[in-house]
């Protein structure tokens, strides 16, 4: 069925527009309150869904997760944003592959900056040095001198604990960190699915506002 409508005067014209102008503000923020009503609830599920997937160091990380309404175009309906401030979070969304040499810490986690700081101090200092184990794997090693205790006391502390050694003799070789050709990051979060999830409950809830307008 069509319906066709023929104004044959200007005033009435004028007052299908502002109608019109009126309804669509009216609608535009009454899509903006329910998906703020909802919003909240997304942002936690999300956040949560990335603490029970990922060994997190840094609560910031989880943190970086938000989920808001973006409701600045006047000329386009509000929209849920759901995303990260950090701007590498998406490679565990969807893996990626990571072509070139790199080295990668051994037996346990090393901020970027801290590590490379001292692999520095090892290789200023003489103490730094490459072999190739019995798998063919390229580690880079230090020795257990006292003049690096303070730099190699987190790497001899985890090594310890990973190989369950008691005290190390000075000398002793410690392995630091194994040089790659590229590293594979495979795909550790579901963040669109879990949002997918809510979006019966968020059109639920801008269908009930869009309800209550006269």
């Amino acid at each position: 069925m069509r319906i066709s409508i023929r104004l044959d005067s200007a005033a009435a014209k004028a007052q299908l527009r502002r109608w019109g102008g009126e309804f669509r503000a009216k609608a535009h923020k009454a899509v903006a309150r329910g998906i703020a009503s909802q919003a909240s609830e997304v942002k936690q599920a999300v956040r949560a869904h990335v603490a029970s997937s990922l060994t997190v160091v840094k609560k910031s990380f989880v943190k970086g997760f938000s989920a808001k309404v973006l409701d600045r175009d006047k000329n386009r309906l509000p929209a849920l944003y759901v995303g990260s401030g950090i701007s590498w979070a998406g490679v565990h969304e969807y893996g990626t592959r990571i072509n070139g040499r790199m080295l990668i810490p051994l037996h346990g986690r090393v901020g970027r900056k801290k590590f490379k700081a001292q692999i520095a101090a090892l290789m200023r200092g003489g103490n730094a040095y490459f072999i190739k184990n019995k798998r063919g794997n390229i580690v880079l090693m230090a020795e257990n001198i006292k003049d690096h205790d303070r730099t190699l006391a987190g790497f001899k502390r985890r090594y310890r604990k990973a190989e369950g050694i008691g005290k190390l003799k000075r000398g002793d070789d410690i392995p630091i960190a194994v040089l790659v050709p590229r590293v594979a990051l495979r795909k550790r979060l579901n963040i669109e699915r879990l949002v997918a999830g809510h979006i019966p409950r968020l059109s639920a809830a801008i269908q009930q506002q869009i309800e209550t307008l006269d």
